[in-house]
């Protein structure tokens, strides 16, 4: 049933090979990648220290998955070989890759150091997957921690290596993402038409930092970090300011954005004056400006069309995370055999929205 569409996923994911990166690695870093023992934390920081989910029984057995894992190759799983091998059985046209080590990149506290791992990290995805499969799209790495830094990057690495953006992290960063000290980096974007992207992924920050069930964390930390830099970012004018900035938000489902229409259309109706009055939530996801992935066969989808529209709204496969390519064409298929969304709502949502946001 794929093949009935263009599918164009918007959030599949590297897994990185630190070995491989390291090759790429200033030599007053490299040994940090190659003597892991020199900083037992490793290259990149810690997401958070509850990233342990586990399938148990209610008597402490570990309970057998529901059938085994298809991989898309016998591949190193998330290489950009691995990625071509799924992008052709799943009949998928394209793919924007995020990182996955590099998702805590807002975590590192050493400015210097954030800068030259980016670096680093975006010389080592464009030759590693960019080159070896032009449907591939690796989103690069910024370090927001110097903003100077992080805008000479991210020319860097739209112009000279060709990525279509870089991921700006949910958590770990000492500010907002609205906050003034990062416009620079939302100007230079909106100049170079490239597209940033925020990936959910860290539990800490939100409230939930002493919880100690993993899949109690795990429930929060994708769509409330996105729920906070979307509203950061309408209510301190970023997206005014700059019409023509785009910004994805990733891994978080659909949900929360019918949280944020409900809490904004109550505030503009009983407290914002005529002379203060901003766009709605929905002009923000008809503008193309925002991009939100999701799954595609989240029942709530189609309300979320009723009330939002289905413009902003984009098919992410998540592999090879928590999705291996059996459960990735299931998603499509399942998709596709909804009843309670239009067929060209289904193209947009499986492709069409995804090429046009990043324009590619």
């Amino acid at each position: 049933m794929a093949n009935r569409v263009k599918v164009f996923d918007c959030d599949g994911h590297i897994i990185e090979s630190i070995p491989e990166m390291a090759g790429y690695m200033d030599p007053s870093i490299r040994d940090v990648a190659l003597r892991p023992s020199r900083n037992r934390q490793g290259v990149f920081a810690g997401l958070d220290a509850i990233h342990y989910p586990r399938n148990l029984t209610e008597t402490g057995e570990i309970r057998p998955p529901t059938r085994e894992r298809v991989n898309a190759s016998d591949h190193r799983m998330g290489s950009a070989e691995d990625w071509a091998a799924f992008l052709d059985k799943a009949a998928f046209e394209e793919t924007v890759l995020f990182p996955s080590e590099g998702l805590s990149i807002g975590f590192v506290q050493q400015a210097d150091y954030a800068a030259l791992v980016c670096r680093a990290f975006n010389d080592y995805v464009a030759d590693r997957y960019r080159r070896v499969d032009r449907r591939l799209h690796p989103m690069g790495l910024i370090a927001m921690q110097d903003v100077k830094a992080a805008v000479g990057e991210l020319r860097r690495l739209v112009l000279e290596l060709g990525l279509p953006g870089a991921m700006l992290p949910s958590r770990g960063l000492p500010l907002h993402l609205g906050h003034e000290y990062y416009r620079p980096v939302y100007e230079e974007a909106a100049n170079l038409g490239c597209t940033l992207g925020i990936h959910g992924g860290s539990s800490l920050g939100l409230g939930a930092d002493t919880f100690t069930d993993p899949w109690a964390a795990r429930t929060l930390r994708h769509p409330v970090p996105l729920a906070l830099e979307m509203v950061s970012l309408i209510y301190h004018g970023v997206f005014d300011r700059y019409r023509d900035l785009r910004v994805g938000f990733f891994e978080g489902g659909c949900a929360w954005v019918v949280l944020l229409q409900d809490r904004m259309d109550r505030d503009e109706s009983v407290y914002t004056t005529p002379a203060e009055k901003r766009r709605s939530l929905r002009d923000y996801l008809s503008s193309g400006q925002v991009l939100i992935g999701c799954e595609g066969n989240e029942e709530i989808l189609s309300y979320v069309a009723k009330k939002l529209g289905l413009e902003a709204f984009a098919y992410a496969s998540d592999y090879p995370h928590e999705v291996d390519l059996v459960a990735a064409k299931q998603m499509i298929d399942e998709t596709l055999a909804r009843s309670d969304i239009s067929q060209s709502e289904k193209e947009a949502v499986l492709g069409g929205n995804a090429r046009k946001f990043f324009r590619l």
